[in-house]
């Protein structure tokens, strides 16, 4: 039997937007980014914990993955950037995204580990915000989908 990949190899919760994940038992976490009718802002910030007590936002992203709503048309095109932790999604080439964040990317301050992080979506456009939904990749645990742990807490 083939075992599926909830649970064996990924993870994920949507909406994902504004809220703190903890980087704790897998490699790294994709955001998936969808908006359409505007440009959208991602910026992502590390904290120490789930509530943001003490936060950093070191430049650990230089590129992103982004496509067209086109569902004919669209496919993936690297977006290399100036290392930041902002990304600015372009109207129409980019109304889809993933950005990738990895375990490593976590800064180390003064001794104190940043392992929670968060990506916030601000629609520039005329429209609703962007739907943010988070993917956690490369599971330390493999386990059985209702018994994965909450990546909130």
């Amino acid at each position: 039997m083939i075992a599926e990949s909830l649970g064996r190899v990924l993870n994920a919760q949507a909406p994902a937007s504004g809220v703190w994940f903890s980087l704790r038992d897998c490699s790294g976490i994709t955001f998936l980014g969808f908006e359409v009718d505007g440009a959208t802002v991602y910026t992502l910030t590390f904290g120490t914990d789930n509530v943001g007590t003490a936060t950093a936002t070191p430049a650990v992203i230089d590129h992103y993955y982004g496509k067209s709503a086109d569902v004919q048309n669209g496919v993936w095109h690297r977006t290399a950037q100036t290392a930041s932790n902002v990304v600015n999604a372009a109207d129409g080439t980019e109304d889809y995204v993933a950005i990738e964040v990895l375990e490593t990317m976590a800064p180390t301050i003064n001794g104190v580990k940043y392992p929670w992080v968060r990506l916030t979506a601000d629609t520039a456009g005329p429209t609703t915000a962007a739907t943010v939904t988070a993917v956690f990749h490369d599971l330390a645990y493999q386990r059985a989908p209702q018994n994965l742990r909450s990546v909130t807490v």
